[in-house]
């Protein structure tokens, strides 16, 4: 399964748990996609919009159906404890990257419940500094019927996966929305385009 296999996987699974989306601005259809993180529907959410390939935490790979998808999809996994495992992920970043491909980066290194955009970790923008690629900034939010923020289905902190998948199933529809904003400039600094990016996905936000 590559990329455009995960495409149509994902929109058939949101299909089957009634996720719906609702998208503002252009999606891009190469170079670094940039996002906040609320947990394993991202993947899917992001995915069923145009096939993409992924930088994700290793753990994820070890995830039930989600690191199964993930995986067969290209995934690239960082052991973000490991600090060594950076240059092999950018080495593969710039491969995909100059191959044309459309990558989508979570910067904040982990998940969260959506009520901020935590700091970013710039190093895995790396590439894109040295490639002169395009990077895109955008925001994901998930509200359940009454329009509130679905936080039980954010997996972050001391959570558990089981219960966040069964907090999605057993809510009768969720709305996705997708904020994209217009891609920045090539950058000369990994440093000011993650304080850059940090500044616009934080105003998609709001």
């Amino acid at each position: 399964m590559r990329a455009r296999e995960l495409h149509r996987l994902s929109r058939a699974l949101l299909g089957h748990l009634n996720v719906r989306h609702t998208v503002y601005g252009a999606l891009p259809k190469s170079g670094l996609l940039v996002t906040n993180h609320l947990g394993f529907l991202d993947i899917m959410t992001l995915s069923a919009l145009e096939p993409m390939v992924f930088v994700s935490k290793a753990e994820v790979e070890r995830w039930p159906l989600v690191g199964d998808i993930a995986s067969c999809a290209g995934t690239i996994y960082i052991e973000r404890k490991r600090r060594t495992d950076v240059s092999r992920v950018n080495a593969a970043l710039r491969r995909r990257l100059n191959a044309g491909l459309l990558i989508t980066l979570f910067p904040e290194g982990t998940s969260s419940d959506g009520s901020s955009v935590l700091p970013f970790q710039p190093s895995l923008l790396q590439p894109a500094v040295d490639l002169g690629v395009s990077v895109t900034p955008a925001h994901i939010a998930y509200t359940g019927l009454d329009g509130l923020p679905a936080e039980d289905i954010a997996y972050f902190g001391e959570r558990e996966l089981g219960a966040c998948l069964l907090a999605l199933i057993r809510r009768r529809q969720i709305h996705a929305t997708v904020r994209f904003g217009n891609p920045l400039p090539p950058a000369s600094d990994r440093k000011n385009l993650a304080t850059e990016l940090h500044a616009k996905i934080s105003s998609l936000a709001s």
